[in-house]
């Protein structure tokens, strides 16, 4: 009977694997937009190096030139100061394919398109409408009639000079059977400003030249939960419908000006992903070390560091499919400075981090991906790394009683925090030591609390039932 229901989850594997090439027709899979400065042309004028990243799919049409929307102030061109440029491909960067080795199963590969501009003081939204999106997505309704369309927002009126959050990896998610799987929208931010993550509807519909694209998606990720506070991604144990979805994730940057917390920045992440029938079981990562440490600490475990310090985690993963070979992979070393990830064994690999000397306080992530060679398809997971980058004294070993770094803090809608144990209950109390309400951590451990917008601002503790401190937390 086993082997009967393996045959026939493989034959629908085959089946839909046999019609990709077709699908595909349109070549857009997924794109993003960053800036950050660069020396001014113009005095008194801020200048930015603009980055478009596109996936194009290998069965697809090139994609030789785009036309980038700067809008100041609003959308489209038709506000004072907006203009458009044609950019031509810059540089074609990696190619992946998720297959075997000498098909194009899903393969794609990454084109950058770059340019200069002078930026005076505003609130910019820096876009992109690409062809049409493919046929029969499922979260989208007449896909094959929708454009592509991404944007970026920088206010530079608020703050002179920001760098925008740069996305760390350039694989795409994919769903292999029904089993749990991580990816990741994280990004890194070299002003250290603080970053939310929300998922938000794909954009298309037709070219305008004065507004802003329109939301053109049904559900928000099928099969995906996005941590709010690292861009990780989950998928839900449910029973996955085979075929093409697409999702999108904006991260917003903040920073404190004048006291309060501001939006100054935010970057979009639009993706296409398909789901597939497979018996592959999908590679996990079990565990890291740090240093030389004999101990294993859960890999979700947030990581403190200090400026000018180096930092070395062994990773370890292993597979269920046990005559699969595993590789390791990561785009953050491209990203994030002073970052290396090296392969130790065939089932470990080593991300060390020199910490720069001048990197801002606060949350980073970093993400490392494992990879199995099972076919059709392969499966894969990829890891979200938390760190805290912090001038306090760091715990010798795993395990402090020292209170957890909350996020983002100070707070309005919601904060997450970290309990010592999943499942642990926590308290939240105030100032006065009354109990406000109770949590329970969830299964890595991660607790989110959400106050009722009737709670006075103010700062509160959370503690667990030992009456061990967790977190401060300021409410604004």
């Amino acid at each position: 009977m086993n082997t009967l229901f393996r045959m026939r989850w493989l034959l629908a594997g085959l089946l839909w694997l046999a019609v990709l090439p077709a699908a595909w027709a349109s070549h857009i899979l997924g794109g993003d937009i960053t800036y950050a400065p660069v020396a001014a042309t113009t005095a008194g004028v801020p200048r930015y190096h603009i980055s478009v990243r596109l996936y194009r799919d290998l069965n697809g049409v090139d994609q030789p030139d785009i036309t980038l929307t700067c809008s100041r102030n609003g959308c489209g061109t038709l506000t004072a100061g907006s203009f458009a440029r044609t950019l031509p491909l810059s540089q074609r960067l990696s190619g992946t394919s998720l297959g075997c080795t000498g098909t194009n199963s899903f393969g794609y590969q990454v084109l950058l398109f770059e340019t200069d501009e002078d930026l005076p003081a505003g609130q910019w939204t820096l876009s992109v409408y690409a062809e049409n999106r493919a046929a029969n997505i499922l979260n989208m309704a007449y896909s094959d009639r929708q454009t592509f369309y991404i944007s970026s927002f920088l206010d530079n009126a608020t703050v002179q000079q920001n760098s925008s959050p740069k996305f760390l990896s350039t694989l795409l998610p994919y769903l292999c059977g029904n089993s749990a799987q991580r990816y990741s929208f994280s990004a890194f931010d070299s002003d250290g400003d603080s970053l939310t993550y929300t998922l938000v509807p794909p954009q298309g519909g037709m070219r305008p030249t004065g507004r802003c694209g329109e939301d053109i998606a049904g559900e928000l990720a099928p099969y995906f939960q996005l941590n709010k506070a690292t861009g990780g991604l989950t998928t839900q144990a449910t029973t996955v419908r085979i075929g093409r979805y697409a999702m999108a994730a904006r991260v917003n940057e903040y920073r404190r000006v004048g006291g309060t917390w501001q939006l100054i920045g935010g970057v979009t992440r639009d993706v296409s992903y398909i789901a597939y029938a497979s018996t592959n079981s999908s590679p996990r990562f079990t565990g890291l070390t740090l240093g030389g440490s004999a101990v294993t600490q859960p890999v979700e475990q947030l990581i403190r560091v200090r400026p000018g310090q180096t930092i070395s985690l062994l990773l370890s993963a292993a597979d269920a499919d046990a005559s699969q070979a595993l590789s390791f992979s990561s785009q953050a070393p491209d990203v994030v400075p002073g970052l290396s990830l090296a392969t130790v064994s065939a089932t470990q690999a080593r991300l060390t981090w020199q910490v720069p000397t001048n990197l801002p306080l606060g949350r980073y992530t970093a993400t490392v991906a494992v990879v199995d060679n099972g076919c059709p398809l392969h499966a894969s997971e990829e890891q979200t790394l938390s760190f805290l980058v912090t001038n306090l004294p760091l715990a010798t070993r795993p395990g402090t009683d020292a209170p957890a770094t909350a996020f983002p803090m100070p707070f309005r809608e919601q904060v997450q925090f970290q309990a010592s144990a999943g499942g642990q209950l926590v308290l939240i109390v105030d100032e006065l030591g009354r109990t406000v309400t109770q949590l329970r951590a969830a299964a890595d451990g991660r607790v989110l609390w959400q106050p009722a917008a009737s709670l006075p601002a103010g700062l509160y503790l959370a503690r667990g039932a030992d009456g061990r401190p967790l977190a401060r937390l300021l409410r604004q």
